[in-house]
């Protein structure tokens, strides 16, 4: 007796050995921070709403009773468009980790209850009359078939509307997305861990609205952070920032492995594919799951009466650029970049935009230009005006602007008015800031019209009623040479600047000459 308990238990051991580790499921984090950082790619165009284009940091911190031993924690919960290959853990060391695609849907369902029996629906669209009987899921792969007392039949291919009751949702299957990661060998007991990882489907923009002083030399700064969730996954109460700057990002993190299964999962293709061909319910098709669309957020194109809400709950109208906002975007410098942290903390509701103020009430000074372009052996580009500063403490601000859309107003004699668009790309400290805004009025360059010389002269007058500062750019970099230029240019990268102030009511002639350098 005692020599078969022996050779029983001999071969047992293997089988103990490679047993897999017990499983500890933790449902959600008890705190949770979310950083945005901004699509590198997208300059100054608008957040794709539909499909946020970059990435989040998520760090997750949970509280967890573990068995002694290795121990596989499946985290429910995190991202769904998570980079499963990024995940670090802290708190206990891991040994493998796992993004699990079996999400609670009908995919998954049909997958998980293959060869097993459900309940078939049936309501007959003429009377009305529902039936429901016992059948077995027999395939689930481009097409579902069930097998029921009669026989055989392919899903949908009855003409009958049909719905599959399933006895009960499958342990493996989960109702959010969900990380596997197995710890190494480890004494057990209640432990707090950290979970950090990537997460694509995230992004977030800045919108600026400006006031232009009357007398043009400052310039009243307020801006809008915009932070947009295309994932399926809520954080509540996190601690929420966003990075300004450019980021680098490996390819090792930039691919979501589970992105494909996914789809697959919450999209079954259950298209009808009936046979024989040529029947009277051939191609009929059935609806499939369709996700919520996300709520747009509102157009903000009147900035000077959007309605701002007050933490306390409270709300009043009055104009943006001087609201005393509740909530405030702080800016911390890291290195090149600079982290900007909203002071309280916020929900990142799925599918969902969320707006914060940042850099507010700046006042900036600097200067009003009109400025035109010329390349060799090329036409004017135009004119413009613009408002110029330099991206200083001095100046008003010295902190990185993040690329985005620009509204400008100017107080005048008859209030606040609207007087153009701009945009601007991401600025670092030191840089010259250029807002390109309205119409150019009462100020002109064109040829002299008495000189008759083989260069080139033209007269730039201003017929406004106050001085302006003018500047014309000589672009370099060409197959062309100028000549002849006046004194005192300033020289900048690819391009020297002819720069003056013009009186009112008055005129001034510049002259040059052009060279081709090409070599024939």
């Amino acid at each position: 007796m005692r020599a078969s308990m022996l050779c029983l238990l001999l071969v047992l051991l293997p089988s103990l050995a490679g047993a897999a580790a017990p499983a500890v499921i933790s449902h959600g984090p008890s705190e949770v921070g979310v950083t945005i950082y901004r699509d590198p790619e997208r300059g100054s165009d608008s957040i794709d709403t539909d499909a946020p284009n970059s990435f989040a940091l998520i760090s997750e911190t949970r509280v967890v009773d573990l068995p002694p031993g290795p121990v596989t924690i499946r985290f429910e919960g995190v991202a769904g468009g998570i980079v499963p290959q990024s995940a670090i853990l802290f708190g206990t060391q891991p040994r493998e980790r796992n993004r699990d695609a079996a999400l609670l849907s009908q995919g998954g369902l049909v997958d998980a209850f293959t060869g097993q029996q459900v309940l078939v629906r049936r309501t007959n669209p003429a009377t009305g009359v529902v039936t429901e009987e016992r059948a077995t899921i027999r395939s689930a792969a481009d097409r579902m078939v069930i097998s029921t007392p009669l026989g055989a039949e392919a899903v949908y291919c009855t003409g009958l509307q049909q719905t599959l009751i399933y006895p009960n949702a499958p342990a493996a299957l989960s109702a959010k997305p969900v990380l596997s990661m197995t710890t190494k060998d480890q004494p057990g007991g209640r432990a707090t861990i950290t979970l950090a990882y990537l997460a694509n489907g995230f992004d977030w923009d800045a919108t600026y609205v400006a006031t232009l002083a009357q007398d043009g030399k400052s310039l009243a700064l307020f801006s809008w952070l915009t932070m947009a969730s295309g994932d399926e996954t809520s954080f509540v109460d996190a601690t929420t920032s966003a990075v300004a700057g450019q980021v680098n990002r490996s390819d090792g993190t930039s691919d979501d492995t589970g992105k494909m299964a996914r789809e697959q999962a919450e999209y079954l293709n259950v298209y009808g594919r009936c046979w024989p061909s040529g029947t009277t319910t051939s191609g009929l098709r059935t609806p499939q799951l369709v996700a919520p669309a996300p709520v747009p957020m509102p157009m903000m194109s009147d900035y000077s009466a959007m309605e701002v809400v007050v933490v306390t709950g409270t709300r009043r109208k009055e104009a943006v650029q001087f609201a005393s906002m509740a909530v405030t975007a702080v800016g911390e410098r890291l290195g090149d970049l600079v982290l900007y942290k909203i002071p309280i903390p916020v929900t990142v509701a799925a599918q969902s935009q969320k707006q914060v103020a940042f850099l507010a009430d700046k006042k900036i000074t600097g200067e009003v230009i009109y400025r035109s372009r010329i390349a060799p052996f090329g036409s004017l580009r135009g004119m413009d005006r613009l408002f110029r500063f330099t991206n200083t403490t001095r100046a008003g601000l010295g902190q990185p602007i993040p690329a985005g859309q620009v509204i400008l107003y100017q107080d005048g004699a008859f209030g606040r008015q609207l007087i153009g668009q701009s945009s601007t790309e991401n600025k670092t400290i030191n840089e010259d800031v250029e807002l390109v805004f309205g119409e150019v009025e009462n100020v002109t360059l064109e040829p002299d019209p008495d000189y008759t010389g083989k260069n080139y002269r033209y007269v730039v007058r201003n017929a406004n009623p106050f001085p302006i500062r003018f500047e014309l750019e000589f672009m370099t970099g060409h197959d062309g040479k100028f000549v002849r230029l006046p004194r005192g240019l300033i020289s900048k990268p690819g391009k020297q600047v002819w720069s003056i102030v013009i009186q009112p009511n008055s005129q001034r002639l510049i002259g040059w000459g052009e060279v081709e350098t090409t070599s024939q």
